[in-house]
């Protein structure tokens, strides 16, 4: 089950050790792994591990769909503040191939980091790194790959716009009028998904003058990861034991299959040698893959899974927990 407290998203289920246990400060770098897309000023986050800036399958909240769709993180940096999270915020527009650093300050409540920040050109696309567990000893340092997600709140259309949330079209400030984006496109007509959901990717056309796009297909068209985010503990102290896993995820294939996927934990003080997977509070097993394939399920029924990390000293990590039903 998810709960809502304002904006962010919180989840009901808190199982395990938190891997956090003393204030620290943390050097994150931010690189754009891309060939033309600009990141809008990114806001980077170390906050509870109970809330999150999106989720994916959820509807987007007005803060998220503020940075998506215009790249304004005043809003979610507020809501952030509010929960006592340290945020820290860029200045300007990241271009293809250049890095930002940011400053922030983690405690025993604040033990996770979260990064977003508008993909230009797209009309509500982002760049996304959701509730990583963060380093826990000095001079440490974890790296991470961040995906592009859709916020869901706007079709589509790659035509030129305002940015304004709830207008269509996206903006387009002159480093990114230069990349090569186009004018007077037609349009690619398709309803907003209505909820987080991995990007697909743009269109584009090859016509700077008209077109269904103006989106330039051989500029601005990106696969894979679009970040890489880099994070390194310069002071403070922390815990022994493995982090939480990331970005728990669920898939429902049949009326009697579904699988979940998450990204690995990290452990400063041992490796992680598995993951138990539990359903519905019973442990099922641990495994040493980043997925469960669960078949012979019944149909049209929510199953609640939680996933935790086990280091090679046997200490298990904070529990992510994720609901899916089958179809």
């Amino acid at each position: 089950m998810i709960k809502k407290i304002t904006s962010l998203t919180v989840a009901s289920v808190a199982l395990g050790v938190s891997s956090m246990v003393s204030a620290a400060e943390y050097e994150v770098s931010v690189t754009n792994l891309t060939a033309g897309i600009h990141f809008t000023p990114l806001i980077v986050s170390a906050h509870p591990s109970s809330v999150s800036m999106f989720t994916t399958t959820q509807p987007a909240s007005a803060e998220l769909q503020a940075i998506a769709e215009g790249g304004d993180v005043a809003g979610m940096a507020q809501l952030l503040n509010s929960i006592g999270a340290s945020v820290a915020t860029g200045d300007g527009l990241l271009a293809p191939g250049a890095t930002g650093t940011y400053t922030i300050n983690s405690s025993s409540a604040n033990s996770v980091l979260s990064v977003a920040g508008m993909l230009l050109p797209t009309n509500d696309g982002f760049v996304g790194l959701n509730s990583v567990a963060l380093p826990t000893s000095p001079g440490a340092t974890t790296r991470w790959l961040a995906r592009a997600y859709d916020a869901g709140t706007e079709g589509n259309d790659e035509v030129v716009g305002g940015g304004a949330p709830g207008v269509a079209g996206f903006p387009a400030p002159p480093p990114v009028v230069a990349s090569g984006t186009g004018t007077n496109a037609s349009g690619i007509h398709v309803a907003a998904e209505g909820f987080v959901t991995v990007h697909r990717g743009v269109i584009g056309d090859l016509d700077a003058n008209g077109g269904p796009s103006d989106i330039n297909a051989a500029i601005h068209r990106w696969d894979g990861p679009v970040a890489a985010v880099s994070v390194r503990m310069l002071s403070g102290g922390g815990a022994q034991g493995p982090s939480a896993v990331a970005d728990l995820n669920a898939v429902a294939y049949s009326a009697s299959a579904v699988e979940i996927f998450w990204q690995a934990a990290n452990s400063n003080d041992s490796i992680i040698v598995g993951y138990e997977v539990s359903r519905d509070g019973e442990v099922i097993g641990t495994f040493d893959a980043q997925s469960y394939f669960n078949e012979g399920l019944n149909p049209n029924t929510a199953y609640h899974y939680t996933v935790r990390a086990v280091d090679a000293n046997g200490n298990v990590g904070e529990a992510r927990d994720v609901t899916v039903s089958t179809r």
